[in-house]
Parts: C-alpha cells; sequence; structure tokens
C-alpha cells in the first residue's frame, strides 16, 4: 500500500490513546451528497427477488420525511418489534435481535475511529490539505487498527483457528466433491466438525478475528478505490511519466515490455490486476492456508505425506503384473489390452504417459486419481493464493511431477505476465477438453483465459471473483494485442466458445462485474455468503459504486425500522414496509459492517464537499444515524458530535437531542457542551429539542389533569378548622425515574454560558409542564436545584459584565446608569414567567411544611404555650411565601400558548392555594395566635384588590362561594375570641385590634375549644 500504510502503521499505536483522552473534533461544513438517487447498479434489493418483483416493489431512494418535524420520542431501550395483528412478528424479532446485542460488541475501536476521523476533518476542512491523500492516510489507518486486532486475537486463538478454517474447506470440498467421500485409505472419514475441536468460547474469539481480518480487507480495499478513481489526475500524471520512461515499442520487443505498457495504457485491465491480487490476498488469509490443505489431503489418502512422491503407483504395479502374465502390445499397436481397475468398474489406462487417460478414455485406479486430483488441487490453491507460477512450477518439481512442470513451464515471467499467446491459446483448447478433473481445466483455464473451465471449481464469492478478474485479464490482453500488434497473433484465429469481447470502457467493466455479482447472489451456491454484510460492502467497491453504498443501505436501515412498532426518530422511513428486507439490511446488525460503510461515506462525502445534494441524502444519513445510535446504546457518547457534524442541521440536532439525554453527570454536560461547540453544531435548537423531547415524553401537556393539584378537603367545622383542612401529605417529595429526566434536562441550560432568556424560558416551560401535568415533586425540585436568583447571577455576567441578582428590587443592587436600568427591566420581564412560577410552588411547598407541622401537634393535642418553633416557623414562612401571589402573577406570556398555559394555572392553583392558606390562617388563630384571625381578613381584602386579578380567578374557577365560606367561619371565630381570653391588649402598629369584634359575653362567654386549647392573648 506503500508510503500511507507505513504511515498508518507507524501511527496505529498511539491513535488509539488519544481516543482516551477525550479531546475535542473538528467542525465541518453541511455535507453536499454525490449518491445517485437510484436503487443502484444491479437493481435488486431483496435475495430472492426476481426482476419484476425489483421494479415493482422498490422506488428510488428519496427523501419523503421533513426532519424538522419531530414526532414523538422513543426510548431506546425499549422492545421492538412487538407483535401487531398476529403476523410475521418471528421473522421481526429474528431481524432484530442482533441490533439488540450489536451495542455489546462496541469497543475501543468507536473512539479510536473518531480520534482519526476528527483529525482527518481537520486536515480536509480546515488545514485544506490534499483530501485524496488525507483519505488514503485515514484508510491505512483504520486497516492497522484492524490488523493489530488481528495480531492480538491471533495470539490466542491460532491454532483454533487453522482448525476452524480446515474444517470449512474440508466442508466444501466434501460438498463439492471435490475428493471421495470415503477415505481411500479408510484410516479417516468424512463428519469431524470443528465444534467438536474448538471450545464455544474460543469458536467465538475465532469469530472476532475473522471479523477483523475482514475488515482489514475492505480497508484495503477501498484504499484501492480511492487511490484509482478517485484521486484520478495524481495517478494519470503518474502513469504518464512512467509510460514516457519506457522506450518505444518495435516489432522485437518482448511481451513482458508489452505487458507493462499494456498496465500502464488500459485502466481497466490494470484495476483488474489490482482486484484479483487483492483477491489473492485476501485468500491467502481469510481461507485455510496451504499447509493445512496439503495435510487434509494427505490424511484423506490415507498414505500421509507420501502421497505427492507416489505418482501413479497402484496403476503402474497392476500394469506390471498384467506384463507377467501376458505378452504386451507396442503402444503403437491400435489394440490394448482390457484390463479393468481393481474395483473392476472401469477400464484401466495401459500406458503411463500424462495424456494416457484421455487419449485412451479410460481411468486410473482410485488412489491414483485422488492423487491425480489432489496435486491439480494443490496447484489452484497455490495460485488461488497469489502464488507466482514459478513457485507452482518448482513445487511440481520438488514433488517428481516434471511433466507437469514442463507443461506450466511457459507461464514462468517475473511479472506474472501471460506473455506467449500462441501457449495461451493450446491452454485455453486444453481447458475446454481433454482435462482428467476440473481442477486440471482450472489450472489451464487461469492460463488461457477460459472463465468457465475456472467457474467449476469456485466455491466462494471470491472465488468466482478471482475467476473473473483473471480471466478478463489474459482477454484484455489478447485483445490488446490483437489490436496494436497483429502481426504477433496473426496465426491466432481462436474465438472463444464464450465469446472474446472485453470492457473497453469503465461504464462497460462497471456493467460486467455488476453481472457477476447479481449472478452470485441468485446462485443457490453462493446466494447466502453474497448477502452476508462483508460480501455486500465489497461487491459496492468493487463495482466502483461506492457512493451507492450509502443510500442503499440507509434505505435498508429505513426497511428494518418499518417493521418496528412505534416510531425511532433516528431513522427515517423513506418508503412504505417491503414484503421482504432487502440484503443492505444485514449491515445494521453487524458492528464491523455498519462502521465501515459509515466512515466510507463520512470519508467520501468530505473529499468531494461540493456535490449537491439528492433525493437519496436522507437514506444515507440513516446509516450515520445508525451508527451513533449503536455508539449511543454501548455508552460510547464522546465521538457522537463528530459524526452528527457531518448531518444536516435538523437530524443532526434530534440526534444529539437524544444523546444528550442519556448525559447525567455535570462534568460529562460540560464536557459534551464544549464538543458540540468545537463542531459548531447548534447548540440552543438542540438543548431546546431535548428538553421538547423529554417533557414531551414525560410531562406530555395532553395529559393535562383537570384537579392536578389537591391541598384542600372537607372536613366539620370547629375551633380548629372551618369545615377545610389542608390535606395532609398532599406533596409527595419522592422523585420518579420520569422527573429525574426533566430535572437533568434543564441543567444543560443552567451550564449553558449565558443564554438569560433561553435559560428562563426553558424553566418556565418545565415548571408549567410539571405543575399542568401534576408532577408537583419535579417542580419543587426544579425550584429548589435552579433558584432564579442563582441563575440571575450565574446568567447576568454574559450581558452586564458582573455577577448580580438582577430580580432583587433591593436598592442597594440597583443598576449604575439609565441604560443598564432598561436592560435590568427587560432582563426582569423575560425571567418573569419563571421568577412568579418559582412563588407559587414556593407556596406550595410552605402549605405542605405547615401542615405536616400543625397536624403533628393537633394529634398531640398540647396547649398553646407549647407551639413548637418550628410550627411558628413554618406560620412565618407560609406568610412570607403567599404575599407574592396577592401582587397579581401569571398575567402576563412571551407568547398566546404560553398566555393560555398560564391562565390555566392561575384558575386551577390560585384559588386551592389561596383557600388552604385561608384554612391555615383559621387554623392558626387558636393554636399559635389571634392575630392569624386579622391576617385572614387582610387575606380577604387583599383578594378584592382589582390590580392582581384574583377576584376574576376565583370566579372563573368557581370556586368564590368556597372562598367566602372560609372567610364567614373566620368572622364566626372573631366573634368569641374576646369571651373567651379577657385579657387587655394593645392595638397593633397598624391600629388593628380584636376589640371591635368583643361580643363573646353576648354569646353567653367563652366558648369552649375542641381539642385545642385557646391560644393565649400575648400580642
Amino acid at each position: 500500500m506503500g508510503p500511507a500504510t507505513r504511515r498508518a502503521q507507524q501511527n496505529a499505536r498511539t491513535f488509539v490513546k488519544s481516543a482516551q483522552s477525550g479531546s475535542g473534533f473538528v467542525k465541518k461544513p453541511v455535507r453536499k451528497s454525490r449518491v445517485p438517487s437510484g436503487r443502484g447498479a444491479w437493481d435488486f434489493v431483496g435475495v430472492n427477488d426476481d426482476e419484476d418483483a425489483d421494479v415493482n416493489q422498490n422506488n428510488d431512494v428519496r427523501e419523503s420525511v421533513e426532519v424538522e418535524q419531530y414526532a414523538a420520542s422513543q426510548n431506546p431501550d425499549a422492545e421492538e418489534g412487538e407483535e401487531e395483528d398476529g403476523g410475521g412478528s418471528s421473522d421481526v424479532e429474528a431481524a432484530l435481535k442482533p441490533l439488540r446485542e450489536m451495542a455489546d460488541k462496541v469497543g475501543r475501536e468507536v473512539e479510536a475511529f473518531a480520534v482519526s476521523f476528527d483529525q482527518f476533518l481537520e486536515e480536509v476542512l480546515t488545514e485544506r490539505k490534499d483530501g485524496y491523500q488525507s483519505a488514503r492516510d485515514l484508510v491505512g489507518t483504520y486497516q492497522a487498527f484492524a490488523e493489530e486486532e488481528v495480531g492480538r486475537l491471533r495470539m490466542a486463538v491460532q491454532r483454533e483457528r487453522m482448525v476452524v478454517l480446515r474444517e470449512e474447506w474440508s466442508r466444501r470440498a466434501e460438498f463439492a466433491g471435490l475428493v471421495e467421500g470415503e477415505v481411500v485409505g479408510g484410516a479417516v472419514k468424512w463428519g469431524r466438525g470443528a465444534g467438536g475441536v474448538v471450545s464455544e468460547m474460543k469458536a467465538e474469539k475465532v469469530g472476532k478475528l475473522r471479523d477483523w481480518q475482514r475488515e482489514s480487507d475492505v480497508w484495503e480495499l477501498f484504499y484501492l478505490v480511492i487511490d484509482f478513481w478517485y484521486d484520478r489526475d495524481a495517478r494519470r500524471k503518474k502513469r504518464d511519466e512512467e509510460l514516457a520512461e519506457l522506450a518505444a515499442p518495435h516489432r522485437y520487443t518482448p511481451e513482458k515490455e508489452l505487458w507493462e505498457r499494456f498496465l500502464l495504457e488500459d485502466e481497466i485491465a490494470k484495476v483488474h490486476l489490482l482486484y484479483k491480487q487483492w483477491l489473492e490476498r485476501t485468500a491467502d488469509h481469510q481461507e485455510s492456508d496451504l499447509p493445512s490443505i496439503m495435510q487434509e489431503l494427505e490424511a484423506r489418502s490415507g498414505t500421509g505425506k507420501g502421497l505427492w512422491n507416489r505418482g501413479w503407483l497402484n496403476t503402474r504395479e497392476r500394469i506390471k503384473g498384467e506384463k507377467r502374465v501376458r505378452s504386451w502390445p507396442s503402444p503403437s499397436d491400435s489394440v490394448q489390452p482390457q484390463i479393468r481397475t481393481s474395483a473392476g468398474n472401469d477400464m484401466l489406462v495401459t500406458t503411463l504417459d500424462p495424456d494416457a487417460p484421455t487419449r485412451q478414455d479410460r481411468t486410473l485406479e482410485k488412489p491414483d486419481r485422488y492423487f491425480e486430483r489432489a496435486v491439480w488441487i494443490a496447484c489452484w490453491e497455490m495460485l488461488r493464493r497469489g502464488r507466482s507460477w514459478t513457485e507452482v512450477v518448482e513445487w511440481c518439481e520438488e514433488h517428481n511431477e516434471g511433466w507437469r512442470a514442463a507443461v506450466l513451464s511457459p507461464a514462468l515471467d517475473a511479472t506474472d505476465a501471460l506473455s506467449n499467446a500462441a501457449w495461451r491459446k493450446m491452454c485455453y483448447l486444453a481447458s475446454d477438453s481433454g482435462c482428467s478433473n476440473d481442477y486440471e481445466a482450472a489450472v489451464y483455464g487461469l492460463l488461457g483465459g477460459n472463465i468457465k473451465a475456472v467457474q467449476k471449481v469456485c466455491r466462494t464469492v471470491d472465488d468466482h471473483l478471482f475467476a473473473h478478474y483473471s480471466c478478463m485479464l489474459v482477454r484484455q490482453f489478447d485483445h490488446h494485442l490483437q489490436q496494436r500488434y497483429p502481426g504477433r497473433i496473426a496465426s491466432l484465429a481462436v474465438r472463444r466458445a464464450d465469446g472474446d469481447d472485453v470492457p473497453d470502457t469503465e461504464e462497460k467493466a462497471q456493467q460486467a462485474i455488476s453481472q457477476v455479482l447479481k449472478q452470485l447472489r441468485a446462485d443457490p451456491t453462493t446466494r447466502d455468503e453474497a448477502v452476508t454484510p462483508f460480501k455486500i460492502i465489497e461487491s459496492y467497491l468493487l463495482a466502483n459504486d461506492a457512493e451507492t453504498l450509502a443510500a442503499m443501505v440507509g434505505a435498508g436501515i429505513s426497511d428494518l425500522d418499518s417493521l418496528r412498532s412505534g416510531d425511532e426518530e433516528a431513522v427515517v422511513r423513506i418508503r412504505a414496509v417491503p414484503t421482504e428486507l432487502p440484503a443492505e439490511a444485514s449491515i445494521a446488525a453487524d458492528c464491523h459492517a455498519l462502521r465501515i460503510v459509515t466512515h466510507i461515506y463520512a470519508i467520501l462525502t468530505a473529499i468531494d464537499p461540493d456535490e449537491q445534494p439528492n433525493d437519496s441524502i436522507t437514506a444515507e444519513e440513516n446509516v450515520l444515524a445508525a451508527y451513533i445510535q449503536s455508539a449511543r446504546l454501548s455508552g460510547k457518547r464522546d465521538p457522537i458530535p463528530v459524526y452528527a457534524s457531518r448531518l444536516r442541521p435538523g437530524r443532526s440536532i434530534l440526534l444529539m437531542s437524544r444523546t444528550l439525554q442519556d448525559v447525567h453527570e455535570s462534568r460529562e454536560q460540560r464536557h459534551m457542551l464544549d464538543l458540540m461547540q468545537k463542531y459548531d453544531l447548534p447548540l440552543v435548537e438542540i438543548l431546546t429539542e431535548q428538553l421538547r423531547c423529554t417533557l414531551t415524553s414525560n410531562a406530555d401537556l395532553n395529559d393535562f389533569l383537570e384537579k392536578p393539584l389537591r391541598i384542600v378537603e372537607d372536613c366539620e367545622i370547629s375551633q380548629l378548622y372551618p369545615g377545610r383542612r389542608i390535606f395532609d401529605g398532599f406533596l409527595a417529595l419522592d422523585l420518579t425515574d420520569d422527573d429525574a429526566m426533566i430535572v437533568r434536562s434543564l441543567q444543560w441550560f443552567q451550564l449553558l454560558e449565558g443564554h438569560w432568556q433561553l435559560t428562563f424560558q426553558s424553566l418556565a416551560k418545565a415548571l408549567r409542564a410539571c405543575l399542568l401535568t401534576g408532577r408537583l415533586a419535579c417542580a419543587v425540585r426544579i425550584v429548589q436545584d435552579f433558584p432564579s436568583a442563582i441563575i440571575s447571577e450565574q446568567k447576568s455576567f454574559a450581558i452586564l459584565g458582573r455577577n448580580v441578582n438582577v430580580l432583587d428590587k433591593h436598592p442597594a443592587l440597583a443598576a449604575e446608569d439609565d441604560e443598564e436600568a432598561l436592560e435590568w427591566e427587560l432582563l426582569r420581564e423575560q425571567a418573569r414567567s419563571y421568577y412568579e412560577l418559582e412563588h407559587l410552588v414556593h407556596a406550595i411547598h410552605a402549605l405542605a411544611t405547615w401542615a405536616a407541622q400543625e397536624r403533628a401537634f393537633t394529634a398531640a393535642n398540647k396547649t398553646s404555650a407549647s407551639v413548637p418553633s418550628a410550627m411558628r416557623k413554618a406560620k412565618n414562612e407560609l406568610d412570607d411565601s403567599i404575599a407574592p401571589l396577592l401582587t397579581g402573577i401569571l398575567l402576563c406570556a412571551d407568547n398566546e400558548e404560553d398566555q393560555k398555559q398560564l391562565d390555566l394555572l392561575r384558575n386551577t392553583y390560585l384559588p386551592e392555594v389561596l383557600i388552604a392558606y385561608a384554612t391555615a390562617l383559621y387554623t392558626a388563630g387558636p393554636t399559635i395566635s389571634r392575630e392569624s384571625y386579622i391576617e385572614s381578613m387582610d387575606l380577604s381584602v387583599a383578594i378584592a384588590a382589582e390590580d392582581n386579578g384574583l377576584t376574576d380567578t376565583f370566579t372563573t374557577a368557581k370556586r368564590m362561594r368556597e372562598l367566602v365560606n372560609v372567610f364567614a367561619q373566620t368572622s364566626k371565630m372573631m366573634l368569641v375570641m374576646k369571651g373567651i381570653n379577657k385579657k387587655v391588649r394593645k392595638a397593633d402598629k397598624m391600629g388593628k385590634d380584636l376589640g371591635v369584634w368583643e361580643i363573646g359575653a353576648l354569646l353567653g362567654g367563652g366558648a369552649e375549644m375542641d381539642g385545642v386549647d385557646a391560644a393565649p392573648d400575648v400580642s
């Protein structure tokens, strides 16, 4: 991979550490997509879909949902895929189960990839470096990370990996009939499974190892795609320089040099060679290695390592035996001895020359047939893994197969080029007929470009792709010679049975490989493998259709989400529920594949930022959304902002707002705010949306209670209660999980620097929602955790340059000048709603405190002289908290909707609170001081004032009669108080005195108090 890989390997050991440091990432411009709006190059979605079904059932990926129209929040941890209408639930559950488990598999790679991706964005978007080189470096770094994981896991499970790979090769061989099902020597039989040799735990680690190896290979392939197809100008400049250095061709120029020139001049051939070499490298470490295959073949032969040196031993011995007992004709005689094999089923060859079986149309002894097949299998497997023809020939010579070495020796070339056109023609003809087995034909087919012969031994998707690229290269070279140097192959009038057409343009090459990939998905022998996540990614990259990959995967994620019950806002559903999930949907359930697709999409859009958006961008963003959700569910929140910054604003606001709901600690909240600011994410919109979502989920105004607060209850009229009393325990202060979530959603605004108006508006919004839905404990916690005085001091610095409580109207805190005074008034007006709601909540809390103290005192039936200080304190705090309510609150709002809510709160809460306060004053008269009766009369006067609107509030709430009854009972008590206690008392400083009500003697003296003695006249 050149310098980029070396740089990546040098950085691979250090960039993971930076993922743990929590370093921030860089902002980005709005992404502009280059993805085509069509479904893709192959026009298929389902594994079993035919072409007609594809056309009818799948529409173009389009943006049919406006992200800005947010729906109700969906709990990401809720159960998914609940059964609906009793149909298809098992299939949905089976499809969604991996999604729930995937988060557990996400590890340190999330942070590591994010850190490297951030560095890449900084280079491309901020420092304006070469985007293609930065992309190559980034991909090389990702591959190096995967290779490190492979190395780490391989140390632990290398032996088990070899066992698993060998067993897989054996099962494929058995299925394909590569070797006899019953072992020749009878020593070993089929059926040994890897599960019996490798423990379940080890097998799981082997699976992880192979996943990382596949990921490493995909990153290498993506590197080739970027280097060849995207950075075309640099590549062509380099090509022109290399062509200029070559000597001009002439009639004596060796084909080796013509091959080198051919690869430089023909871009399609060059990329075919690159892909072929990549497939060779992947087979070398993804499949069973050559020594293991040799061992398997040896084990099944029954002769061990002697297999490779025996030749046609059994056939030779049989012929020798026959020669001893009969006369033997010369090989040129037309009539040959009729000898049957030991099994007696077939005629045996009479000579041992290599072409005897095909020339005589006879067979070998069974062990020799196995040997013959095993040798050609070994040759094929060596070529499949990228071994040069030189190595294959040397191997044949080492195992006493000189004639095979002689046959293959014309292929020897330092460049692995097939440089003899006439010899290639003979190899093609040999592969088409006259071979002892399919593997011999396949080896000749590679030399002669006979793809049909090679396909017969292909068992995997990559085998078929290797056959396609190898044979296509041979044909392209022959076509090149025919067009440029016809004199060199004038004697070749070869017409291949499957045609000699070769792709001479990029479009034709893409169509050709797309057709191959589509056939592999339709072929029953390769269909299951072709629709695995890694093979899907590989297919799009090989088809040079990486731009469409994200759109198709995003559409698959949309389809998968459509099968769920409920609405998941993170994923936008872009089309109707499909009858069958597309193959691309499986990528969403594979953490490796989803991470790869996400970064492929992000990298391509970063290096091509000038493309205009198109109809498929919503589907593409579903991929980023799915990756963000997987990181969120696994608790990896720090990397999320860098990926959210690659989304359009509406989508990034949505996803970030949901992510913020998972952050609880203040330190983590500050860190997340810093990250969002560094990425230039819309902080205000994100915080506003997360509050909206939290309130919608936990304090939905649609759940408004007609009577959210019940403070007073009916009781008998007595000296303690005027027929009404405060309900004991009406305010439970224990927070639910939903309450705690609402409180956390407000902490973001407190931590946000400045934003006075936004903060107070958000606090008021949350407080209104809590009061309207009856979440009193949450409302109390809000005013306790976010007192307006503290918030004012924190937020005022950004506006006034000093920390001051603007809401405190004490003269010592006046504004410094007229201009600042106007500023103060504006700030007070903006905070007014929350400030007044805060007073209301304080009053409710004070009523609960008083009720608890009063009920404990009256239940004990103590004398008034023993009234505890806590009860007196509760009474004083209650008086202080009620006073602001009498000045006229909740009368003005910022908008009509808020005003409706304030009116509802006034009509619901104020009558209840003031009636409760009136009953408290009634009770305080005989228990604390008869001054409370005067305060009750003052309360009636305050309520009747015209400027506070309380009279209208009681009238609208239809509770005026209830209030009047309480005051009437209070008046009655005042009439008898002088008769109970004759002690002369002074009037207060306002001149108020109960003496004017002294008619106790007229009523026959002092009436006895029920349960509690009258309070002494100590005032």
